[in-house]
C-alpha cells in the first residue's frame, strides 16, 4: 500500500532537516585582533590594543616619569606587531609639564597619531601630549580646556596669576613650534599664559580644528 504526502509537506519536512543539519550560524562580535597587554604605574595605566592594521595605546591617569617609562614600553611592545597606523588614546588628568613634554616628544619621533578620548577632560598638559600626534582627533563628547600650568621645580610658580619666565617660555615654544604650525603653537603660548588658578578656558573642539590644533573632531 502506497501513502502519497502532500508536496508542501515534504517540502517543509526537507527544509527543517536542512535547518537541523546545519544550525544557526553564531553572530561573532567584533574584537581586537591580539590580547591587550597592560603597562600599569602609580597614578596611572597605559594598555595596547590591536585591530587588524591599526594599533592603538590607551594613556590613562597622571603625567608622571612613571608614566614616561610605561609608555616606553607599551611602545615598544607595539613594535613588535604588525602596524600601519599607530594611535595614542588620551584620558589624562593631573601630572608635570616635564613628563608631558617628553611623552609628546617621544609619540612624535616614534610617528603616533593622538585622539582625546570620548567623554574625557583635556586641559593644558593633556592639550601638550595632544599636540605631538601626526593626526589629532577629538573624539565626541570630550571636554577640552586651558587650565593653569601646575607649579614644579621647572614650570610655574605657586600664584594665581600664570608668570612663566623666559626660560620656561623658550622651552614651551620650542616644543610647541616642533609640533605644530607656527601660527597654532603662538595660539597655543598665548592661552596658556593667560590661564590662571580661577578657572579653566574652556576650548570648543570647533576652536581647536579652526586653530590648528585638531586636524579632526
Amino acid at each position: 500500500m502506497h501513502v502519497r504526502f502532500p508536496r508542501h509537506l515534504l517540502a517543509a519536512a526537507a527544509t527543517g532537516l536542512v535547518v537541523a543539519a546545519c544550525g544557526v550560524a553564531p553572530t561573532v562580535e567584533p574584537k581586537a585582533d591580539a590580547k591587550a597587554d597592560h603597562f600599569t604605574y602609580q597614578g596611572g595605566d597605559v594598555a595596547t590594543a590591536q585591530r587588524g592594521t591599526d594599533c592603538e595605546l590607551a594613556l590613562r591617569g597622571a603625567l608622571t616619569p612613571a608614566a614616561v617609562s610605561s609608555l616606553r614600553l607599551a611602545s615598544d611592545a607595539l613594535a613588535k606587531r604588525s602596524c600601519q597606523g599607530k594611535t595614542v588614546v588620551l584620558d589624562l588628568a593631573d601630572g608635570s609639564v616635564g613628563a608631558a613634554i617628553t611623552v609628546g616628544s617621544m609619540l612624535r619621533n616614534r610617528g603616533f597619531d593622538t585622539r582625546i578620548a570620548s567623554g574625557s577632560t583635556c586641559h593644558t598638559l593633556c592639550l601638550l601630549v595632544f599636540a605631538a600626534g601626526t593626526r589629532r582627533e577629538i573624539a565626541p563628547n570630550a571636554r577640552l580646556g586651558f587650565s593653569q600650568i601646575p607649579p614644579d621645580e621647572d614650570f610655574g610658580r605657586a600664584n594665581c596669576d600664570t608668570e612663566l619666565d623666559n626660560r620656561q617660555m623658550l622651552n614651551l615654544a620650542r616644543y610647541l613650534r616642533a609640533m605644530l604650525p607656527g601660527l597654532t603653537a603662538d595660539y597655543m603660548l598665548q592661552q596658556i599664559r593667560a590661564t590662571d588658578c580661577r578657572s579653566v578656558r574652556p576650548l570648543p573642539a570647533s576652536d581647536a580644528i579652526t586653530a590648528g590644533l585638531a586636524t579632526k573632531g
